[in-house]
């Protein structure tokens, strides 16, 4: 993409914000993996995702939105704060810290504020539908062409056409399996909530059930254990509370009678934590730990845990983070971010029973599968993930008027 291209993608987006606000923040959400499309802008590498993102907040911000409503939010703006402060205090201890500071804005700043814009947009339930909407069929459609990518191989690397010992694997759009699994699973769980609860977001009630259903084979068909599960428990908890034990029990069954039939499926579980690839995630997570004893306020500091492990001569793969929610944040901010996160979630759960909106309820769902989830994976630290997370936390705050659980 040159430079002429991304600059008059932005001069619309910008447009578009300062006309149709909700509508352009309705295409962010819609254009999540265009992360995947890098470019450097005057010396300065970006992402196309991260032109809209800078183009809509700067058309958001010309057209003059009464700030007063996020004032009023009360204690989640401290937390956010001391959020951002633990995650400037990692970029300053990181010792990459130029690739830290791409982080700082990716991950943290640019979500964040994305929050606030979606507090202050979709306070009405028309504006909340359209970006619902956005979001469906956007990983609608990356289902649809990962199911796609299965039978025909178009864009999946070799590596995970399922010739060694693991089964075939989609990526869709992204690089690798667990990338779509990780976009899929919260998704699938804020869809199904307001499915259950009557939350319909179109006349045509079965264009979002099409789309769970193809969001679930996409999903089953990463291969992806850890998002299966966090799935599977957030789901039956859900139907336990709102069809009876017996009916879930049944639904369950059903569910385990159709892996025993998928000879591929059944032997992914089978494996458990015995195969490679489980075994490296606890390696990685062992590795954490140790630099968590070591260094227990600072961590390693943002994009650290690379440094990490090459000063403790780790023997497998070197990667970003030890695939763990919990020590992502407490090594990439130090405690005081790992703290910081646990009171965003606390206010927000405490908002979903304050006010019982369907809506936050469906973002309940999101986060549990993100926390289940993160106990074996990352689920925050990539630029969609991070601006999914945020956005699921706007629900918490927004007006439950007109959505309030029957």
């Amino acid at each position: 993409m040159t430079i002429f291209t991304a600059g008059l993608i932005a001069i619309v987006s910008a447009w578009m914000a300062f006309k149709k606000p909700v509508w352009a923040l309705s295409a962010i959400l819609a254009l999540l993996p265009a992360y995947l499309i890098r470019l450097t802008v005057w010396g300065f590498p970006t992402t196309l995702l991260e032109l809209l993102i800078l183009a809509f907040l700067a058309g958001l911000a010309a057209r003059g939105p009464d700030y007063k409503k996020l004032l009023s939010l009360g204690k989640i703006n401290w937390a956010v704060g001391l959020f951002l402060l633990a995650a400037i205090v990692g970029t300053l201890t990181s010792p990459e810290q130029a690739r830290a500071l791409g982080q700082l804005k990716a991950f943290f700043v640019e979500p964040i504020l994305l929050f606030y814009a979606a507090i202050l947009l979709l306070q009405e339930k028309q504006n909340l539908k359209l970006a619902l909407q956005s979001l469906l069929l956007s990983a609608t459609a990356l289902s649809l062409f990962g199911l796609f990518q299965y039978f025909t191989y178009f864009g999946l690397p070799i590596r995970f056409w399922g010739s060694g010992m693991e089964p075939e694997r989609i990526v869709s759009l992204f690089e690798y399996p667990n990338a779509l699994a990780l976009f899929l699973g919260p998704l699938i769980g804020l869809f199904f909530t307001l499915e259950l609860k009557n939350y319909y977001l179109f006349k045509e009630k079965w264009i979002p059930r099409v789309g769970l259903g193809l969001m679930a084979a996409a999903l089953i068909l990463t291969f992806s254990r850890g998002a299966w599960l966090a799935v599977l428990i957030t789901l039956g908890l859900l139907l336990i509370k709102n069809i009876g034990l017996k009916k879930t029990a049944l639904v369950a069954a059903t569910v385990l009678i159709a892996g025993i039939l998928l000879p591929s499926l059944w032997e992914r579980i089978i494996a458990g934590i015995s195969d490679p690839s489980a075994r490296a995630h606890w390696d990685l997570m062992t590795a954490g730990i140790n630099k968590v004893l070591a260094s227990p306020f600072w961590g390693n500091g943002l994009y650290g845990f690379r440094t990490t492990l090459e000063q403790s001569n780790f023997a497998g793969e070197i990667l970003n983070y030890p695939h763990n929610i919990f020590l992502n944040f407490w090594l990439e901010i130090g405690l005081l971010g790992l703290l910081a996160f646990g009171w965003i979630i606390n206010l927000a759960l405490r908002q979903q029973r304050k006010h019982l909106s369907v809506p936050a309820l469906a973002a309940s769902s999101f986060l549990l599968i993100v926390i289940l989830h993160g106990l074996v994976d990352v689920p925050y630290f990539k630029n969609d993930l991070a601006i999914l997370f945020w956005f699921a936390l706007s629900l918490f705050y927004l007006s439950p008027k007109e959505s309030s659980v029957a």
